[in-house]
């Protein structure tokens, strides 16, 4: 019983320490790693107290201590306004998925996709195992992108796609920016929209930082209204890196709320990421079953505004 009291009380003396640190994430980018993990150390917290066993009102100074951090870095992804689509309009169903390179059941995760019933496909990681698995989801779908041989990105639609490329261009038609697969869709009734799909490296990584920053500059060169950016971005709602990149990005608006997609055994962080310029409003975001991948599939549906 003693133990256990003690584990209690080092477990939510640990959870608390750790939800204040991952608040520096803003200022010490080391830091911005712990803040994937926030809500899990708000339930560490709760645990350890359960527990730790202690007198009514140390329990909950503890409890108002540890989860204090955790509302700060929560609450304002739960609050934040996400536009509407208008009453009415015709409905886009976009599907972002990570397949994994190591991918447990390629035939499964093809699947899945296409039960999903999506418009347009926006793959990461098909290089490796699920690579088969392109030319049988090209049998359900239209249309889909070319891709250079050391692209792990595919985009696929039912719609036409008028041009596509593994670099944005210009009116000139000049590449520039970092390499990301997009695709220019001529949707129903003729109007076009533009998708993006990307893989940012994890926030371990230095380069993250600097992927983004150039993503968010490229974007700016070209027609946002209609613009929508999908893929597995290894950022949570709760870093600062993720506010950063929601500042970078706007006019567009993040369509994924706190939708946990990974990993596939118990999806607790929520990494895989949809954002949609202003022309676009929200009819729904969910997520489907797990299949062969690490991650889950992330169905998003939209409308004009």
């Amino acid at each position: 019983m003693k133990l256990a009291r003690t584990f209690g009380t080092l477990l939510a003396g640990g959870g608390c320490f750790a939800a204040w640190l991952s608040l520096g994430g803003g200022f010490v980018r080391a830091l911005d790693v712990l803040a994937s993990f926030l809500p899990l150390f708000g339930g560490a917290v709760l645990l350890g107290l359960l527990f730790a066993r202690r007198s009514l009102r140390s329990t909950a100074v503890v409890a108002l201590l540890g989860l204090t951090p955790v509302a700060i870095g929560v609450m304002p992804e739960l609050t934040r306004e996400i536009p509407a689509a208008q009453e009415g309009a015709t409905p886009v169903r976009l599907l972002t998925h990570n397949v994994w390179t190591r991918n447990a059941d390629p035939a499964e995760t093809a699947q899945a996709i296409i039960d999903a019933k999506p418009d347009v496909v926006m793959l990461q990681e098909v290089d490796g195992d699920f690579r088969p698995m392109l030319a049988a989801l090209n049998q359900h779908f239209a249309y889909a992108t070319k891709c250079p041989a050391n692209c792990d990105l595919a985009i696929f639609s039912r719609w036409p796609i008028a041009d596509s490329d593994y670099f944005l261009k210009d009116a000139k038609g000049q590449k520039f920016g970092p390499a990301m697969l997009w695709a220019r869709i001529v949707g129903p009734g003729g109007q076009p929209f533009t998708v993006v799909t990307l893989h940012y490296p994890r926030p371990t990584s230095r380069d993250q930082a600097v992927r983004r920053r150039d993503v968010a500059r490229a974007l700016t060169r070209i027609e946002r209204g209609p613009l929508i950016v999908a893929g597995d971005m290894n950022l949570t709602p709760w870093a600062a890196a993720m506010r950063e990149q929601d500042r970078a990005l706007a006019p567009l608006t993040r369509m994924t709320r706190a939708l946990p997609s990974w990993p596939r055994a118990f999806p607790v962080l929520p990494i895989d990421q949809l954002y949609a310029g202003p022309d676009w409003g929200l009819v729904s975001a969910r997520r489907l079953p797990a299949t062969g991948s690490d991650h889950v599939p992330i169905l998003v549906t939209l409308a004009h505004r």
